[in-house]
């Protein structure tokens, strides 16, 4: 199963489970920093796309003095906003082999003119407004796109125009996105997969993909492998591995992890490797994701998941689809909170016991003391670390992969479990 296909139907699952736990996760006692990773917000951010330059992307500096040696031409660029005149200059827009270069800014247009010369020839040159640059209110252009405020060079604006008629094609500005991987998800991999990368853009430099890639299992042993070339199919770039020995080195019926280096990738032209929604940040998080080798053995590979839970005037029963590993079942992975407004305010102490006949049932109850009738709202929480007795771990995003923390950068949510009520 590719990625492409899981999230489309981790989306649908994640829908199907909101409806079932009511208003959604707004708090998560086990996972505080979920997106820690991604840029700060930033409210007086200019859209980059909303900023205009003449001569547009890839276009020629037009000669307005033919009778003088080289090219003399301008430049206009208008903003949508108001700019501060004062970091309107040729240190904050750098532009390229310009000579005698002048730049006037014209506030009541919100438009700057650069004029100055360059030698005749053929040949690119590179335009950059940089974070320098600035508004009135004190925000800059959003280089990158992605609506954080995420500094230079991240949100450093490049275009790009030509003097004459250059026989190479305008140097590429394009981020390499890593859009799919592989393989993926539980149970459906053979022990001898090919292993593969798939970004966007052709120019990558694949050298640096295979020395960022790797292959752990469940101990943290890095798993051995060799590349195994690259494609391009005209709209996507490949790059494969492989596992060295002609035998498979993975074991039967073992999760293992990928591991992506995104930060240590760029194409040829220095452009930084992007991770889907993530955009071209700082310290973009590894690309990490799970899959689980198939079996010839007998045996249980259905990951644990929650059936149903009710409450009663005295206690929560849960559910679940398989027995239980009881030493998971403790106060460390169930807790209870107080809720107001879909926020956790208090936690509430219960008890976690069994019955005789909740072996069988495949169930455990958590007593409602300290939660009694007409008190409020209430939140259950299941950590993702419960397991049956096989040693699965809690799958309830339902890729068949249990245990898992989440991943934003792919949409995929926690295992994790929670379910609200009233009382």
């Amino acid at each position: 199963m590719n990625i492409g296909k899981f999230l489309k139907g981790s989306a649908l699952l994640l829908a199907l489970m909101l409806a079932v736990v009511g208003c959604g996760k707004k708090d998560n006692p086990f996972e505080p920093t979920t997106n820690s990773a991604i840029g700060v917000s930033s409210s007086n951010l200019i859209n980059s796309g909303a900023v205009t330059i003449t001569p547009g992307l890839g276009n020629q500096l037009v000669d307005i003095d033919g009778g003088t040696t080289g090219v003399q031409a301008e430049i206009v660029i208008t903003f949508p906003v108001y700019m501060d005149p004062a970091t309107v200059n040729l240190t904050n827009i750098q532009v390229e082999n310009i000579q005698n270069g002048a730049i006037s800014y014209y506030p009541e247009l919100k438009k700057a003119v650069i004029l100055g010369t360059w030698n005749a020839g053929d040949y690119w040159c590179r335009v950059t407004l940089t974070t320098a640059l600035r508004t009135k209110g004190g925000g800059y252009i959003d280089g990158n796109g992605n609506e954080k405020g995420d500094g230079a060079p991240y949100d450093n604006k490049r275009h790009y125009v030509r003097v004459g008629v250059p026989t190479t094609p305008a140097p590429d500005i394009i981020h390499p996105a890593l859009t799919d991987g592989s393989p993926y998800g539980g149970g459906i991999n053979p022990i001898h997969p090919l292993f593969y990368c798939r970004f966007d853009a052709r120019d990558l430099d694949s050298n640096l993909v295979r020395a960022n890639f790797s292959v752990k299992d469940s101990t943290g042993r890095s798993i051995a492998l060799k590349s195994d070339g690259t494609l391009w199919t005209g709209s996507n770039w490949y790059v494969y591995f492989r596992t060295t020995g002609t035998d498979s080195i993975l074991a039967s019926n073992a999760p293992y992890t990928v591991n992506v280096n995104l930060n240590a990738l760029k194409d040829t032209n220095d452009n930084k490797a992007v991770w889907m929604a993530y955009g071209y940040v700082p310290n973009i998080p590894n690309a990490v994701w799970p899959f689980r080798t198939s079996t010839t053995a007998v045996g249980d590979y259905t990951p644990l998941y929650v059936s149903s839970v009710s409450n009663n005037a005295t206690e929560l029963v849960i559910a679940f689809t398989d027995s239980l590993d009881m030493s998971t079942i403790n106060t460390s992975n169930i807790k209870l909170y107080k809720t107001s407004g879909g926020n956790i305010t208090a936690a509430v102490y219960g008890r976690i016991y069994t019955q005789p006949s909740d072996i069988a049932a495949r169930q455990v109850r958590f007593t409602l003391e300290n939660a009694p009738a007409g008190s409020g709202n209430y939140r259950l929480y299941l950590y993702r670390q419960i397991k049956d007795n096989a040693g699965w771990m809690l799958d309830m995003n339902g890729n068949g992969i249990g245990g898992e923390a989440g991943i934003p950068g792919w949409n995929i949510p926690s295992d994790d479990y929670s379910y609200n009520f009233s009382r």
